[in-house]
Formats: structure tokens, sequence, C-alpha cells
């Protein structure tokens, strides 16, 4: 469950993802896939989570994921340790804890679409914002647009 505190402050942070992915500044990664052990190392298999670095160490974190019927979209800002991620991580004595977590800044979930609704105008909007976040982040992580262009380009050139 998300406060109306988070759902305000993921509000501003996605509007600006948006704006910013779609102005092209912001480059997105897929996360957690699998790629295709065939093809070229471009083809994703699977991605339903993109990420992008914001400023360093901070990172944002944009998902979809289906529980039983009900699609969830997430939203998510972690500070991430460098330390942890260039293979000096400080294990623990029981072999399993990290001494240098990633700090979780900011962390939301909405259903895409609930059955009995929205609970507030805020999460319809966040909604909507995220479903666009997505579609941005994704079509930038698979370079979309690159191939589009280049199929046009083919496609032009085969015309003549």
């Amino acid at each position: 469950m998300n406060s109306s505190f988070e759902i305000v402050e993921a509000l501003k942070l996605a509007r600006k993802l948006v704006d910013r992915t779609s102005e092209g500044k912001l480059p997105w990664d897929a996360d957690g896939v699998l790629r295709n052990i065939v093809g070229p190392p471009t083809d994703l298999l699977g991605a339903t989570a993109f990420f992008t670095t914001l400023e360093g160490n901070l990172k944002a974190k944009v998902s979809i994921s289906k529980l039983g019927q009900d699609e969830q979209l997430a939203l998510s800002l972690v500070e991430v340790d460098p330390r942890r991620h260039d293979g000096n991580d400080l294990i623990s004595i029981a072999g399993n804890e990290s001494l240098n977590p990633d700090k979780e800044v900011l962390s939301v979930s909405v259903e895409k679409d609930p059955s009995f609704g929205f609970d507030t105008v805020s999460e319809k909007q966040l909604a909507e914002l995220l479903i666009d976040l997505y579609k941005l982040a994704r079509r930038s992580a698979l370079k979309i647009d690159g191939s589009v262009e280049r199929a046009l380009s083919y496609l032009d050139r085969i015309a003549v």
C-alpha cells in the first residue's frame, strides 16, 4: 500500500522521467532479461523491467508484472552503493548479507486497471504516467526507433 506522500513524489518523478525520455535525453536499459543466444545481443527476450542511471549512483526502474489477472505497474528509485557493484562487495560474517546494501529511496506500485477503480485521482494519474514511461523506456532500451528508421530507409531504397 502506497502512502499519499509516496504517490505525490512518484508523480513528480514519473513526469520528469517521461519528459526527459521523450526528449531523448535519458537512455534506458532492459533489466533482468534473458538475451537471445542465437541473435545479436540487442535481441532481448521477455523484458518487463527497464532502468536508467541518474547522476552517478541513483537508478530509476519502471516495470510491469502480472499478479493473477491483474497487471501491476511499479516505479522505484534506488541509491546504489558503487562498491557493491564493482566486485568488491563487503560480505558479513554470515556470508549472505551485504554490509553496503542499496538504499531504496522510493518504491510505489499501482494496478494498471483496477476492477473497482482507483482509490484516488493521483493514483489514476500515476498509473497513466507509468504506462507512458514504461512504453518510452521499452522503446529506448530496445532501440525501437532506430530499428523502425532502418526498416523505413530500406523500404524506401527498394521501392525505387
